[in-house]
């Protein structure tokens, strides 16, 4: 990773998609659903911080590092030993399902640093569910309100 973290940003080295890249993309077209767009002809195969390399040695700036779940990059250090800590205990433990003591702590964390009067947390699979729960919150509020 030291040599990726030596290069420029951008650090283009061939025609884009490159060579490899598009095998893979035609590879992608062949067995996968149209219906997942790919938003850009990149064939990401590692990162580190903001940068990612393709398939064909190409080097690019992510501007969407983490989109969809946090903005943290690709490979930090403290981040790559919090999951390796935790994939040793337990990979997977949904908090929807069952309780874990790690999801009580963050609940705990996330109502201390809350709003003043919102002190609980409704843990969600993925952002149309949390936007779902808030319309529903902000519907029921109302209600209760009698507006």
């Amino acid at each position: 990773m030291t040599d990726l973290q030596a290069r420029p940003l951008p650090d283009i080295v061939t025609a884009l998609p490159g060579p490899k890249a598009r095998a893979h993309i035609e590879f992608d077209h062949a067995w996968t659903s149209p219906s997942l767009p790919r938003a850009y002809p990149i064939v990401p195969v590692r990162g580190l911080g903001c940068a990612i390399e393709d398939i064909d040695g190409n080097v690019f700036l992510d501007f969407a590092a983490g989109i969809a779940v946090n903005s943290t990059g690709h490979s930090h250090p403290a981040i790559v030993k919090a999951i390796q800590e935790q994939a040793a205990e337990m990979d997977f433990a949904p908090p929807f399902q069952m309780g874990h003591p790690k999801a009580f702590e963050l609940a705990e964390r996330v109502a201390a640093i809350a709003p003043k009067g919102m002190n609980r947390v409704f843990f969600t699979n993925s952002g149309s569910e949390s936007v779902e729960t808030a319309l529903k919150m902000a519907i029921a509020y109302h209600r209760v309100r009698g507006e």
